[in-house]
């Protein structure tokens, strides 16, 4: 008998950060609204997928979009990914594939590929290639740029003793140059030369800062400089990747494959995220264009999700890990000595503890 989608149920938890984060551009966050998604198949079976923003308003809107599609989707064949992802975006092209609607479409095609991993028995790493077990990971949950030196200085000790070898911090924008380029040798002295640093400048730089930075950078042998010049301005980037001084780093706001095509000549680095692009499914079709380019690829947060795509692909490069959802699963993942180790339980492999979702659910 023929599996069908028998319905889709959602649930919006608000999970507060243990401290705000201020960004220069947006103001202080203190939360992570995250809508919980499941699709129901007709013999039981669940899957399961998320989107995340800091708004529950702006949540509530994703929502919508998803209700609407599930009278659409209702009835399909659950492991027709394919022609069920076809069908979402076709009824969501008025909309725009951007933001929101690409937030609703991970969702679903997330639990869609969550629901077929538990149909196989199979972990979706392995579903997806299970190029390796193992998925490095950089810790990425501090390092402020509205955090003091002090701070810097114990933060960063505290990560390299809990084993991590890799690390991302932020600076740009807010501080004069000389104060970020003492910030940097700062972190890089705690660290020692073997622990990758990267550092994220959140589209905040010119052309001529984000020069003057990757060359700072470079002297002290860091790993990348993430988004030195503001969004879509692939020009820019591409010139200061042009200086050679390390590598660049970008992608994670692209929403559509064709943006490959003016990305990939600006930068060293790849950074994906699933969740903008729209879902696992156009995912994996943008990481296959770049791996026949010999293109490094890394994600931009969601590490639950990512750790299996960048696990399933040989140019996976790192997992950003920070433990905002953590709160929301039975003993979810935790990177050991640096790194995920991906099991074999199937699907995503989480479980969501209720417990803590009756706690954090806005009604």
């Amino acid at each position: 008998m023929t599996l069908k989608i028998k319905r889709i149920t959602t649930r919006v938890v608000a999970v507060p950060l243990d401290e705000p984060i201020v960004n220069p551009f947006v103001g202080a966050r203190t939360q992570f609204a995250t809508l919980l998604v499941e699709v129901h198949a007709s013999d039981g079976t669940r899957g399961f997928g998320y989107a995340s923003i800091e708004s529950v308003r702006m949540v509530r809107a994703v929502e919508c979009i998803i209700q609407d599609l599930e009278n659409l989707i209702k009835g399909m064949d659950p492991l027709r990914r394919a022609q069920i992802y076809e069908t979402m975006w076709r009824a969501t092209v008025d909309l725009l594939h951007d933001g929101a609607v690409n937030l609703a479409l991970t969702a679903i095609d997330v639990a869609l590929w969550d629901l077929c991993g538990k149909l196989a028995e199979q972990p979706l790493w392995k579903l997806l290639g299970g190029f390796r077990q193992k998925q490095p990971v950089y810790a990425s949950w501090t390092l402020w740029r509205h955090q003091s030196a002090d701070r810097w200085q114990e933060d960063a000790a505290m990560l390299v003793k809990r084993g991590h070898r890799a690390m991302k911090l932020r600076i740009g924008v807010t501080r004069p140059f000389d104060e970020d380029a003492q910030r940097a040798k700062l972190v890089r002295d705690v660290v020692g030369p073997d622990v990758d640093l990267m550092v994220d400048a959140l589209w905040g730089l010119t052309v001529n800062q984000g020069i003057r930075m990757a060359r700072m950078l470079g002297e002290l042998n860091y790993a990348w400089l993430e988004e030195p010049v503001r969004e879509g301005d692939f020009a820019g980037l591409e010139q200061v990747r042009a200086c050679q001084a390390l590598p660049i780093a970008a992608g994670e706001r692209i929403s559509r494959i064709g943006h490959l095509k003016n990305l990939v000549p600006a930068v060293n680095h790849v950074i994906l995220d699933a969740h903008h692009l729209g879902g696992i499914t156009p995912w994996l079709k943008a990481a296959n264009e770049l791996e026949s380019l010999n293109i490094p690829i890394s994600a931009h947060s969601h590490p639950f999700t990512h750790m299996h795509l960048l696990a399933s692909n040989r140019c996976g490069a790192w997992v950003e890990y920070m433990p905002w959802w953590d709160a929301l699963f039975v003993d979810p993942p935790q990177p050991v000595n640096g790194a995920f180790e991906l099991t074999d339980a199937p699907g995503l492999g989480l479980v969501l503890d209720e417990k803590a979702i009756r706690k954090f659910q806005i009604k």
